[in-house]
């Protein structure tokens, strides 16, 4: 304890005092020096070679996840008009990958907005009608470009195609007047191995 008017601690409180100022410089060093993971690993393997590889899907012409899809800009269309194209994906990377649409839907450029729907099929034909082919992703009705998809997990070897047929049916325009619009479309990517 302190003596009354002094501010000097007695000796045993000193000592305590230095001790407590030496275990935190100590822990502080220790808690700087160990800052790295508190585990680690490590193993020996024969000669392997280590290589790197690029994840790249091309959607038609584009070269990022996210691609505008011209065949289906919508201005001047009714309500219940349909349109569909191919849109070819290509594996340009040097890895197999996975891909799937993970969101779309309609950008408007001009006008009231609009409510689609989308739909997609792999393989079949690509005209009027009923789509013929593997589902790629579930008939979605949205009015929004990013709205979510749950599209279906399609496998690619390294520079490998295939050709959705996509369609897009104008279900309804918000207030009146003409609009215009494109399709705006996401995927998402994932390595594979070989």
């Amino acid at each position: 304890m302190a003596q009354a008017g002094t501010g000097v601690l007695p000796g045993r409180g000193r000592l305590l005092v230095v001790a407590l100022v030496v275990v935190v410089v100590a822990l502080s060093l220790a808690a700087v020096r160990s800052t790295g993971a508190l585990w680690s690993g490590s193993a020996a393997t024969g000669a392997t070679a280590v290589t790197t590889g690029q994840l790249k899907l091309v959607a038609g012409s584009g070269s990022a996840s996210t691609y505008q899809f011209p065949a289906l800009t919508g201005s001047g269309v009714l309500p219940g008009t349909q349109t569909q194209a191919p849109l070819t994906v290509t594996n340009a990377g040097s890895t197999p990958l996975r891909y799937r649409l993970t969101a779309a839907g309609p950008q408007v450029t001009s006008g009231p907005g609009v409510t689609v729907a989308l739909s997609g099929v792999v393989g079949g034909t690509c005209a009027a009608g009923a789509l013929s082919g593997t589902a790629a992703f579930p008939t979605t009705s949205t009015s929004a470009g990013g709205a979510a998809v749950a599209g279906v997990w399609r496998s690619l070897a390294r520079g490998a195609s295939e050709v959705l047929c996509i369609r897009s049916e104008l279900q309804s325009v918000a207030a009146a007047g003409a609009s215009t619009y494109f399709i705006l479309f996401t995927f998402n990517t994932e390595q594979t191995r070989s």
